[in-house]
C-alpha cells in the first residue's frame, strides 16, 4: 500500500491456541470495510509456529504489517511498536483471542467520519 489506510488494526500476539490466532486474524481480514492496514506484532520469537502462521498470512494478503520482536516485551510495549509503524487515520485494536463481526470496521469508521467530536468508539462484548 503506498497511500495511508483509513484504519490501522493493531495486534500483538504471544501464546493463544492456534484456533483463536486463525479465528481473530480472519475475522479481521473478512471484514466488510476493506480500507485497513492489519499490524500484527510477534511477540513470542521463540514460539516458530507464530512466525509460520503469520508468514502465511502476510503472504497471502499485502494488508498484513508483520512486525516480530526480538524478545517478549510483553503487551503494552508491543503495541507501542505497532503504533510507532501505523499509518491509519484510526486505530482498531485486536488481541489475538477476539473475533471480529464482520461489520466492526465498517460502523467504527462511519461513526467517526460522522462525529468528528468522539475520539474513540467502543462496542459490547460476547463471551464464548
Amino acid at each position: 500500500m503506498s497511500r495511508e489506510p483509513a484504519i490501522s488494526v493493531v495486534m500483538s500476539v504471544y501464546n493463544e491456541p492456534e484456533k483463536w490466532l486463525h479465528e481473530s486474524i480472519r475475522s479481521i481480514l473478512n471484514q466488510t470495510f476493506s480500507d485497513f492496514e492489519f499490524i500484527i506484532i510477534n511477540d513470542n520469537p521463540r514460539r516458530t509456529k507464530n512466525r509460520e502462521w503469520l508468514e502465511a498470512y502476510k503472504k497471502s494478503d499485502n494488508r498484513i504489517v508483520l512486525l516480530e520482536n526480538v524478545e517478549n516485551l510483553g503487551l503494552p510495549k508491543s503495541l507501542n511498536i505497532g503504533l510507532q509503524v501505523a499509518r491509519g487515520k484510526y486505530i482498531a485494536r485486536m488481541d489475538d483471542d477476539d473475533i471480529s463481526k464482520e461489520e466492526r470496521l465498517e460502523k467504527e469508521y462511519a461513526f467517526l467520519e460522522r462525529h468528528p467530536q468522539y475520539e474513540w468508539v467502543g462496542s459490547n462484548a460476547e463471551l464464548f
